[in-house]
């Protein structure tokens, strides 16, 4: 707001002034205009600055932008160049910041403003537009819009940044910044659609904390924590950039293998379980960590998600029930 408010308090300047001159408007006038284009968006910057609700205070000084223009439009005896596009542009621009009920208050403030004016100092409406003036307006056309249009360029791309943002918040698990169920989802539902174009084959793999319970009973839910987080980055190391590891809740997990066999993801079961076996539980380094493991191939054809996920869920609770520290594929 304030380095626009300073490009159009300045070029509104020239137009406002030579208009003034010619219509040989006093001294005090142009000391008037030179306040307000060159020390009020200063002023106006300390003000929201030091505000509590800084926005709200905004809001208002744009508002005595629009009484501040009306003012203006009515010195110049409304003359038509510069007083349509400083009008066209200080509700356009209370549209932009805030809106239809801003514009709205702020076409309101300035019509009054206007109005008190020419009540006060004489109704007058002279509609020649010189040459002088005509030049002095241009930049302000072309200037400003264009100014105004980097501007909304600069917000619309950092809101397409915070979007994406938001939408990997949304997807990913907060405490393991992995997949979510949501997400994992999503991909296998993509995962399936290739699957029916290709003769390819995918692994699905389900991984179970083995005893989890006993760590958050034995040492507290903050080691349980940190239990998970380590097992996640463990996945992380353990996979592709191509498959997707994911928290499906409490202390499972899966994993997503696109273009992969049963005996290639044992294969990558097998280094998860390594990498595991050698992490311990603070405090009591006799606690070791074990991994039940189910893996379930899909081949062309299978078009149910459903299906999928519990063939894996199937292997994954025969591994337990052999004796947990299993991997079972089928």
């Amino acid at each position: 707001m304030y380095l626009m408010r300073i490009l159009g308090t300045f070029l509104c300047f020239f137009p406002i002034l030579s208009v003034l001159v010619e219509h040989q408007q006093p001294l005090w006038m142009m000391i008037l205009l030179a306040i307000n284009a060159f020390i009020w968006p200063t002023v106006a910057f300390i003000r929201a600055s030091h505000s509590v609700t800084p926005l709200t205070c905004e809001h208002h000084h744009l508002v005595i932008d629009a009484a501040a223009g009306g003012f203006w439009i009515a010195m110049m005896a409304v003359n038509p160049l510069p007083s349509v596009v400083i009008a066209t542009i200080l509700l356009s621009d209370r549209l932009a910041a805030g809106g239809v009920e801003l514009m709205r208050k702020a076409a309101a403030v300035m019509v009054a403003a206007f109005a008190v004016t020419c009540l006060t100092q004489g109704m007058a409406f002279i509609p020649e537009v010189s040459s002088r003036t005509l030049y002095a307006t241009l930049p302000l056309i072309a200037i400003y819009l264009i100014a105004l249009s980097v501007l909304t360029d600069n917000i619309a791309r950092k809101l397409r940044i915070k979007s994406r943002e938001l939408e990997r918040i949304a997807m990913m698990d907060p405490l393991l910044d992995i997949a979510n169920r949501r997400l994992l989802e999503k991909r296998i539902l993509f995962e399936l659609e290739k699957l029916n174009h290709t003769s390819r084959h995918s692994a699905l793999m389900f991984i179970d904390i083995d005893n989890f319970k006993d760590v958050n009973d034995r040492f507290g839910h903050k080691v349980g924590d940190t239990l998970l987080v380590t097992v996640s980055k463990i996945l992380h190391v353990a996979t592709r950039k191509t498959d997707t590891p994911a928290r499906l809740g409490g202390d499972e997990f899966v994993i997503l293998l696109p273009d992969t066999s049963l005996a290639e993801a044992h294969a990558v079961a097998i280094r998860i379980m390594d990498a595991a076996a050698v992490m311990t539980v603070a405090p009591d380094r006799a606690f070791r960590c074990t991994l039940s493991i189910g893996i379930a191939s899909a081949a062309p054809g299978m078009a149910d998600m459903s299906d999928w996920l519990k063939a894996a869920d199937d292997a994954l609770y025969r591994a337990k029930r052999e004796g947990k520290n299993q991997i079972y594929a089928h």
